[in-house]
């Protein structure tokens, strides 16, 4: 069993279904609305946890009762939660989450308790879970300063660092550079790299702009396209199976948590980002992020069938 720690955001989704998304001024009726467990951080973690790591989180909470079932959930999930702080007077995190009838999704992030998340904090936390044969994970949904203490610390130990580099901030390039594993969709990757969104054919190109940035492994995500992975002496795109796609939200979630997961096993990390791949293609298939996200049987059982 592989080590994870997760530093990152701790949300509640909140979701609804709409046949497109309304324009400026436009009312619709829309539903079902559901609440469940979000933020990427979390996300990543409870997907890592699926696939049979042994997770720490880290990160921040409020006192709402949202919180409360947040914390629930990753106990459920047997994560080890110690390490996320409570905050007196300020909310848990929430998204809200539209989801149109061809299962794409648009998002508006209220930090909440994620956004009181200091340096110390991240480093402290990182240190008291974190060994020399673990991994941290890392996206950008806490102050860009703790991502970057939790990335240097994990760093003085001796780990390996993941970054999933999203949602964009400007502080991007710079952290990108604390990565061992850089994880991007098509969209971050053009936004760190400053062009338009990356495409099939250009991944080979962007991926090696990207690892000039200090990452010795890069992964963009592709959608339906499945993964291109770059790697020293190596690159690779990994296509992802046809599937019918109920609801998008969560899928890079189950990827990058996949992939810590067996990077921390001490698996390739070819192999890591192939299950990964399968674990964003099953995602795909559920509403909801957390709810969505698969086990370790599942994804293993469609690894045997795509061989």
């Amino acid at each position: 069993m592989g080590r994870v720690v997760v530093a990152g955001s701790v949300n509640t989704d909140i979701v609804v279904r709409v046949p497109h998304f309304p324009r400026p001024g436009e009312t619709l009726p829309a539903g079902p609305l559901t609440y469940s467990g979000g933020g990427k951080g979390a996300n990543q973690a409870v997907a890592a946890a699926r696939m049979g790591a042994s997770v720490t989180m880290v990160g921040a909470v409020g006192d709402d009762a949202f919180s409360d079932a947040r914390l629930a959930d990753l106990a459920a999930d047997g994560i080890d939660a110690s390490r996320v702080r409570r905050r007196t007077g300020i909310p848990g995190g929430v998204a809200l989450i539209e989801v149109d009838d061809s299962g794409q999704n648009t998002i508006a992030l209220v930090a909440g308790a994620n956004g009181t998340v200091s340096g110390d904090e991240a480093a402290s936390g990182v240190t008291a879970a974190l060994g020399r044969d673990g991994v941290l994970l890392c996206q950008f949904e806490l102050p860009p300063a703790a991502t970057g203490s939790a990335l240097r610390t994990a760093r003085r130990l001796g780990a390996r660092t993941l970054l999933n580099a999203a949602p964009y901030i400007s502080e991007a390039a710079e952290l990108v550079g604390l990565a061992d594993v850089l994880v991007v969709n098509e969209i971050e990757a053009g936004q760190i790299l400053g062009c338009s969104p990356v495409a099939v054919d250009d991944a080979t190109n962007a991926a090696d702009e990207l690892s000039r940035l200090g990452p010795s492994v890069v992964v963009i995500t592709l959608g339906p396209s499945g993964a291109y992975l770059r790697e020293p002496g190596a690159a690779e795109l990994l296509p992802a199976p046809r599937v019918s796609v109920v609801d998008t939200t969560g899928a890079g979630d189950a990827l990058v948590g996949a992939m810590a997961a067996l990077i921390a096993e001490g698996a390739s990390t070819l192999h890591a980002t192939r299950v990964g791949v399968l674990a964003g293609a099953l995602a795909v298939q559920r509403a909801g992020a957390q709810p969505s996200l698969p086990y370790r049987r599942d994804v293993e059982a469609l690894l045997a069938d795509t061989r």
